[in-house]
């Protein structure tokens, strides 16, 4: 009788009736709270019905009550990571391959998990294991090729992408993924082969759209570009080719036509901020200043703060200049890192986490500042940026060393959502000669924008919202200019600091 009343649940589940299924298995339940089988049902069920940490913690009761049974390892490990706690999935994966080594589709769940969590590099050799294991998995081949783009082998990652289009010649993702890398390598007639044959097939996938506009873009033709890019947005709503549409109507001069875009984005997702950046710049090229301000250029969006020294330090001097010291001798400082806008200087990793004492107090003040800003903030005038306020968040923090000439070009940090900067020293000369600057505009969207000069000097921090475009005015003195930046990470949405790897 169980085993015909959870066959029922399953088939249930599979024709797209989970409260069907969760009442079914209810009473297995009832009778046995330890019913290892009728609770991963229930917590299937749970998830398809949009309940992610009940049904977590119902796939947790289900490994509890079967701990040595691996398969409950992957469901568990399967449900974290669908539910974003990516490092503890990863951990329940890992004691499943240690159940089963030789087991190719743990290990390729594994290897989709690694790279969930950002630690692609890792994900490589286990999912080198898993297609030698099992090579008619073209999930496990496409994942691969996935691992290794991101650890920057964009050529090593074509052949893994092939293999698994030889397997599955309507896969989608992976034909995506492959014109991306090919992309990315210029090879732009063969990325564009790619994604039209996505789009002929799928004429409504955006992402598809998206690489197909971003190949004519760097093909020269922005006008395709734009039409490819309008037309996505005419079968739906994309955040990352409406995006993409805004900037380029930047860098052409036509500003007029981006707030259309950008509202929409914004009443698709309430909860992003990124639209906001490109209507900002659209407001200061349409010389609209008030409603840029409005946005959250004013004083009611940025703060600054000039700090007392933390504990543990006799002196702001002390502080300041342990903290130097402190990021000098970071191992992790790079050159000019590429893909970030560092010029002419050094940038750290994440430095959040930090045992030495001044940087594990810049940390902490850094912590209380933006919960405290972020909890001050009450104004109609900044409905969007506020509506996306993170309830659950985390710090990260990095520092830049600039040389002579230096200087962080204008950038933005959303989708996290605010963001801050602070000086360990006073600034050289009289001028605004390396000052920071709220407003400065990318050359990607044409340059120039109005901004606004805020000056460094020791002890000084600026918090401002991360959508806000920003960046420094050059630097020619011999010193090196110190700053150190900070992000509040909305969970589950925001993006950590790391350098490329």
């Amino acid at each position: 009788m169980r085993s015909e009343i959870l066959a029922e649940a399953v088939a249930a589940l599979r024709g797209g009736q989970a409260g069907r299924a969760l009442a079914l298995v209810a009473p297995l339940l009832q009778r046995d709270p330890a019913d290892a089988d009728a609770l991963t049902v229930r917590g299937m069920a749970l998830q398809a019905t949009g309940a992610q940490d009940d049904a977590i913690a119902a796939m947790r009761a289900a490994h509890a009550a079967d701990p040595g049974n691996p398969a409950r390892a992957v469901n568990l490990g399967l449900m974290l990571k669908a539910g974003g706690r990516h490092g503890r999935a990863v951990a329940m994966l890992q004691q499943a391959v240690a159940a089963r080594p030789q087991h190719g589709p743990s290990l390729a769940n594994l290897g989709s998990c690694l790279i969930a969590a950002d630690r692609a590099c890792e994900a490589v050799p286990v999912l080198e294991q898993a297609v030698a294991l099992t090579p008619q998995d073209a999930g496990a081949h496409n994942n691969l090729g996935v691992a290794l783009a991101r650890c920057g082998d964009d050529e090593a990652a074509l052949h893994p992408y092939a293999a698994a289009l030889a397997l599955r010649p309507a896969f989608h993702e992976s034909r995506l993924n492959r014109a991306d890398a090919l992309r990315r390598l210029k090879r732009t007639k063969d990325a564009l082969t790619d994604a039209r044959a996505v789009l002929a097939a799928d004429p409504a996938n955006q992402r598809a759209a998206n690489i197909a506009g971003m190949v004519s873009e760097a093909l020269g033709d922005d006008d395709a570009a734009i039409a490819i890019w309008r037309a996505a947005l005419d079968r739906g709503t994309s955040h990352p080719v409406g995006v993409n549409l805004m900037r380029l109507l930047l860098k052409r001069g036509r500003a007029e036509e981006v707030p259309p875009v950008a509202r929409r984005l914004l009443d698709a997702q309430p909860g992003s901020t990124t639209p906001l950046a490109y209507l900002v710049a659209a407001l200061d090229r349409m010389g609209d200043g008030e409603a840029r301000d409005r946005l959250g250029g004013d004083d009611r969006f940025v703060k600054i703060i000039d700090i007392a020294p933390p504990p543990g330090f006799a002196a702001l001097s002390d502080f300041n200049a342990a903290l130097e010291s402190e990021l000098r001798a970071d191992p992790s400082l790079t050159f000019e890192p590429e893909g970030l806008v560092t010029r002419k200087g050094r940038q750290s990793a994440d430095l959040a986490e930090a045992r030495t004492p001044a940087l594990a107090a810049l940390a902490g003040l850094a912590r209380d500042a933006l919960a405290d800003h972020a909890a001050s903030l009450d104004d109609e005038g900044g409905r969007d940026f506020l509506a996306a306020r993170p309830a659950e968040w985390s710090l990260t923090l990095w520092g830049t060393l600039l040389g002579p000439g230096g200087a962080v070009d204008p950038h933005i940090h959303a989708p996290n959502w605010l963001s801050g900067v602070y000086y360990p020293s006073d600034m050289p000369g009289t001028q605004d000669e390396g000052a920071f600057a709220i407003g400065l505009l990318p050359e990607e969207l044409g340059g120039g924008g109005t901004a606004r000069i805020i000056r460094p000097r020791a002890g000084r921090m600026i918090l401002f919202p991360s959508f806000l475009w920003h960046g420094t005015l050059p630097f020619p003195f011999s010193e090196e200019r110190i700053s150190l930046a900070f992000d509040m990470v909305p969970e589950g949405v925001g993006r950590p600091h790391r350098l490329p790897r």
